[in-house]
């Protein structure tokens, strides 16, 4: 048998292969077999007319006929046309019992004489569900995804374009027709706008509240450090308060803050707080 035909990933795509290549009159023979290969893969076998001479089955036949001749021949009957056709009756007879016996597992071809020229049947070419151009839904695993088919690879497979650039393939069972009152996005609902409010200014809970400021109030204690980190920098604000207190405000105005980190930074401004305080008393005393 003809082994040297392409294999196959599944045993449908061999037996299309083995059709079209029939129906274009380029197959070897008309008659063929499929078979598994050891790595998993299909192959076409093609059941030719000498392959078939070669089986023991096809010799045998041979020598029988051969003998049935010289038979024929032995016991003085003319060579006629009826006897050999006798002859060849009995021989096609034979090779139909011995190809049988020899593989009756086997079809039985259904080509014609050697003679005769073997017709071409043609298959028709399955339809194709999805034309070019038309919008559908493809699966991906779980959710379905809207695109348009660019062409078809196989009677199985198409190649879509998805909207936002980008393509695949996709079998049969996962693509569907789109459907626009399913499929369409419900468009987003905007939420109302919010009436917008004036943001309140942030203030640091170591500054001196803007109203007692204006008062010229001095607070009635100094800020809390709670940072673990940081707990030295609380004698700083006592130290401010302390001297806020008894009214030393030059030595207030001159307490030197070192540092820049955020504390420093909070340190410097208690300080500003407490001669903005000061400043305000004294107009007010004015």
């Amino acid at each position: 048998m003809d082994t040297t035909a392409s294999s196959f990933s599944t045993r449908s795509n061999t037996k299309r292969a083995a059709e079209q290549m029939i129906a274009k009159g380029v197959a070897p023979a008309v008659d063929y077999g499929i078979e598994r290969r050891d790595n998993g893969r299909f192959e076409i076998v093609w059941k030719t007319a000498l392959a078939f001479a070669e089986t023991p089955g096809a010799q045998a036949n041979q020598t029988r006929g051969d003998h049935m001749l010289e038979k024929a021949q032995g016991e003085g009957r003319p060579n006629t046309g009826a006897s050999t056709d006798e002859v060849e009756a009995e021989i096609v007879t034979a090779d139909a019992a011995a190809n049988e016996a020899v593989a009756p597992s086997e079809p039985r071809s259904l080509a014609p004489a050697l003679g005769e020229p073997a017709p071409i049947t043609t298959q028709p070419e399955p339809e194709n569900k999805w034309p070019d151009g038309t919008r559908v839904m493809v699966r991906k695993r779980k959710s379905w995804r809207g695109a348009t088919i660019v062409s078809r690879l196989d009677p199985d497979y198409w190649r879509v374009e998805y909207p936002g650039g980008g393509t695949g393939m996709f079998e049969e069972p996962d693509i569907r027709a789109y459907e626009a009152e399913r499929d369409a996005k419900p468009a987003k609902q905007l939420r109302p706008a919010k009436a917008t409010e004036p943001k309140k200014a942030s203030r640091s809970r170591y500054a001196i509240d803007p109203k007692a400021i204006a008062a010229g109030k001095v607070p009635d204690k100094a800020p809390v450090v709670t940072s673990a980190a940081n707990p030295h920098y609380q004698k700083h604000f006592d130290r401010l308060f302390g001297l806020a207190k008894v009214g030393d405000w030059d030595a207030v105005r001159d307490y030197e803050v070192k540092g820049s980190n955020s504390y420093s930074k909070m340190v410097a401004r208690y300080r500003q707080d407490l001669l903005a305080v000061h400043a305000a008393a004294s107009e007010a005393a004015q």
